[in-house]
């Protein structure tokens, strides 16, 4: 695995291996959390659906058919204050073609066709396009809602961060959506095409030559110069400590913690915080589940898990509403118990095997390889699973308590059910 330049503010990703049947492929686009988001989000999933030579979804569709069922699909994710727009292609690896016909290079030419190629009118996206892709987005919105897991997270976040970019959803709000229209998508298209930082990920055989080759003219012709620098602001601590309850017809309530991580970047201590987040609360072994769930059986669920993209630290829970104080005083105490160094020797090792186990098996997955590579599309530097797992396997026992000590709370979000009936969870 390894992250080259291709050519100004372009980056190729690049996994060369013959382990799997099929080759993926992802287009990411690195921009800025603002206020043009949902603009940004609804444009992804238009480019997805149809180029200018397959301008009907049904076109579009009976083409990626042809390719032995090629699949184009577009998502949105949120590392550190940037979002990533990935348009994403999976299709059969040649060996497995019928008579070993070469399909990759068309697949690939059809994935940045996408991109460069997009079905557009000299006023714009095209109304009735961009009306169904509202309709879609709108739909995905709405649906998180109704996954009081993923609506709580959210919450917590837009309380902690409210003066900071990281607060907004990744796709965006309604309001944003809805007053979306072809002529402003089409102006938004252009910005990102121009200036925004690219990285190409690929895993599968070609070389990467072959695959720079493909890819660089595309992106040459343009003659990008003003590339943006997208950023992400670090707060090391809190100062005091935010409590929101809300109430809503849901039958388990839900806590969920925010900290600051004492972070000034990306990787800024990150293996010695990462192994002491596992024992804190990431696994079966770790002092949340031991402690808070299974011993004082206060929570359905209660893991933390460390956001070093945005150098913060989520503690999500379930609940039942009387139990909520009761679970707050205990995570709080069982953070407390690591930042003491009240933890054995056989938990650091425990902590360090799952971790060390979970980064052994990127490379079995083709999507987790490039879900890797999407993690430091934001960043200025690239790290191997290996070399992370080599950094973890040296954090000391004085590491993690120190890690611990500059650990904040920040937010505590408690979604709690307002006694009618409910059919949620």
């Amino acid at each position: 695995m390894n992250v080259t330049k291709i050519c100004k503010g372009v980056k190729l990703g690049y996994h060369r291996t013959n382990k799997f049947k099929t080759t993926t492929m992802s287009l990411n686009i690195v921009t800025p959390l603002d206020s043009k988001t949902s603009e940004k989000a609804l444009i992804i999933h238009l480019l997805a659906r149809t180029t200018k030579a397959y301008p009907a979804v049904f076109e579009m569709n009976r083409a990626l058919a042809k390719l032995y069922g090629a699949i184009i699909s577009p998502s949105v994710t949120k590392s550190g204050e940037a979002l990533v727009l990935s348009l994403n292609l999976v299709c059969l690896d040649d060996r497995f073609t019928l008579d070993s016909s070469p399909i990759t290079e068309e697949c690939i030419r059809l994935l940045l066709s996408c991109l460069f190629e997009p079905d557009i009118t000299p006023d714009g996206f095209k109304k009735d396009n961009v009306e169904r892709e509202k309709r879609l987005l709108l739909q995905k919105l709405e649906s998180e809602k109704d996954d009081k897991r993923v609506y709580s997270l959210g919450r917590m976040f837009e309380e902690m961060c409210k003066d900071e970019a990281y607060s907004l959803n990744k796709l965006g709000t309604k309001e944003g959506i809805e007053k979306a229209d072809g002529k402003s998508l089409f102006e938004e298209w252009k910005k990102l095409l121009f200036t925004c930082p690219v990285q190409i990920n690929y895993i599968g055989r070609k070389s990467e030559q072959e695959i720079t080759d493909i890819v660089k003219p595309y992106f040459e012709k343009l003659e990008r110069k003003n590339i943006i620098d997208v950023t992400t602001e670090f707060l090391t601590e809190s100062h005091g400590v935010n409590t929101v309850t809300e109430k809503q017809n849901v039958k388990q309530g839900k806590l969920v913690i925010g900290y600051r991580a004492g972070m000034t970047y990306s990787m800024d201590n990150y293996a010695a915080l990462k192994v002491m987040t596992a024992i804190f609360g990431s696994g079966t072994f770790s002092k949340l589940f031991m402690n808070v769930r299974e011993k004082m059986s206060l929570c359905y669920y209660c893991s933390a898990s460390l956001i070093n993209s945005k150098g913060v630290i989520a503690v999500q829970s379930g609940v039942e509403t009387e139990n909520a104080k009761k679970a707050l005083d205990a995570i709080d105490h069982e953070l407390d118990e690591v930042r003491k160094g009240n933890f054995t020797d056989e938990t650091v090792e425990q902590a360090k095997l799952s971790l060390c186990d979970t980064l052994h098996s990127v490379e079995d997955a083709a999507d987790e390889v490039d879900s890797w590579f999407k993690a430091y599309c934001a960043s200025g530097e690239f790290f191997t699973p290996d070399e992370i797992s080599l950094l973890i396997k040296k954090v000391s026992r004085e590491e993690i308590v120190v890690a611990a000590s500059m650990v904040t709370k920040d937010t505590v979000f408690i979604l709690e059910s307002n006694g009618e009936e409910s059919k949620d969870e």
